[in-house]
């Protein structure tokens, strides 16, 4: 992942909640606490969430079937919000892409999630941010500036032909600073996406938006504890459990019982892995 386009995505975030805290009607965002936030994504969910919100709510809520989201966020233990909270009012930072998620998707910040950010060419659309973002970048730019450049230029380069193509040069100076990462994840793509296939997760770049539950080339953004999800041979030898806990998790997808090495969501459909039970085992023949 782009350590400096993530902390970016990070502070457009925490800028639209500066925005959003005093436009906000329900004043849920002016002084958040825990169960303030768990109200607010009721309030989200009730308003029809988009097919990336609705997959992001289910990874952080850990919800066990689509139907029961809102029983799940109503018994959700509100403590785990208050990493959210600091992160918005920049008391601690977070590396947690769940969190991230789940705190653009309060504070309405877009584009979002973090790889239709990165898709994003347009640096006055990105993350909402405010005018000073793009102030600091030209100050960067001109600071750049070598020492007695431009009376160089003025003394040297007098005829108009010459001021024109340095009005030219350093216009196109100028917009390839401002597009630089969109020119960069064109000609030098980063990985900072994953995507399924076969049988576990490669990184890819996030030029193809694909995007949602249930499509067979579901493209995320890079998650360290999803990306070891792998499918498990089932005509292999498995050691199902360890001190009698299950160690392997299953899906039942076109009518085949499908086994992974870890919990969370089915690749391609989004549905919940469960852990393994002997009734499952012994039912479906499962060779351990």
């Amino acid at each position: 992942m782009n350590k400096i386009t993530f902390e970016e995505y990070k502070s457009g975030i925490r800028v639209k909640y500066e925005v959003s805290r005093i436009d906000d009607v329900t004043g849920i965002l002016l002084n958040p606490t825990p169960a303030q936030l768990r109200n607010l994504c009721l309030m989200k969910l009730d308003n029809s969430l988009t097919n990336t919100d609705g997959y992001s709510f289910r990874i952080f809520f850990n919800v066990k079937e689509a139907a029961d989201l809102r029983k799940t966020i109503e018994n959700f233990d509100i403590g785990k919000f208050k990493p959210i909270i600091s992160f918005l009012k920049g008391e601690k930072d977070s590396e947690n892409t769940t969190r991230i998620e789940l705190a653009a998707i309060l504070v309405n910040f877009n584009p979002r999630p973090y790889n239709k950010y990165l898709l994003n060419d347009k640096i006055s659309e990105r993350g909402n941010s405010e005018d000073s973002l793009f102030v600091e970048a030209k100050e960067s730019v001109i600071d750049n500036i070598p020492f007695g450049f431009i009376e160089k230029v003025a003394l040297k380069e007098k005829d108009d032909k010459i001021e024109k193509k340095t009005a030219i040069f350093f216009a196109v100076l100028l917009s390839l600073f401002f597009m630089g990462y969109t020119v960069k994840g064109v000609f030098f793509p980063k990985k900072e996406c994953m995507q399924w296939e076969g049988d576990h997760y490669i990184a890819v770049d996030c030029a193809n938006d694909k995007l949602g539950i249930g499509q067979l080339e579901l493209i995320i953004p890079i998650d360290e504890n999803i990306m070891k999800l792998n499918k498990l041979d089932s005509n292999r030898k498995i050691n199902f459990f360890k001190n009698d806990k299950p160690i392997v998790w299953y899906s039942k997808h076109d009518g085949v019982v499908e086994l992974f090495n870890a919990p969370g969501f089915h690749p391609e459909t989004g549905k919940p892995l469960k852990p393994i039970t002997t009734y499952i085992i012994k039912k479906y023949n499962l060779k351990k």
